[in-house]
């Protein structure tokens, strides 16, 4: 099983902690980083962009949750995607709003994937895993 560098942008500390505790479950070797709003990530990624060697740092997956503080992830996700050097990255937006028109924007802007949390812990966890499983080991991801 492939291990993998995963942001995670998400201002609910259940919700992320959910995901945390789910990637860790999955693979104690996934190297998990946590942001509460768009704009802590997208400062991460660009301050990662400037370091000589940004490349080998850049994470292999972003799960952004969609309504946080500060800028949404939306906002976040026009702004990563917008961004040559980090545009390859895979976002995958992970949100309760079963809105079309959030689901919708997000693939405009540029998500590879969207999905709907569900209210029940278990079946939550198993969705995140099944996302670990096909980013780190179904999917080839660009290095």
């Amino acid at each position: 099983m492939s291990s993998l560098h995963i942001l995670v942008a998400e201002d609910n500390i259940d919700h992320a902690e959910m995901i945390l505790d789910a990637l860790e479950e999955f693979n104690k070797e996934n190297k998990i980083e946590h942001f509460s709003n768009g704009d802590l990530i997208v400062s991460h990624l660009l301050n990662l962009q400037e370091l000589e060697n940004g490349e080998s740092s850049m994470p292999d997956l972003i799960l952004m949750d969609i309504k946080m503080p500060i800028m949404d992830g939306l906002e976040a996700l026009r702004l990563i995607k917008e961004n040559p050097a980090l545009k390859h990255i895979p976002i995958m937006m992970v949100s309760t709003s079963e809105n079309s028109l959030d689901i919708e924007k997000s693939y405009r802007y540029g998500a590879n994937s969207y999905i709907v949390k569900p209210f029940d812990y278990t079946e939550f966890a198993k969705k995140i895993c099944e996302v670990n499983h096909f980013w780190a080991d179904i999917s080839k991801l660009s290095k």
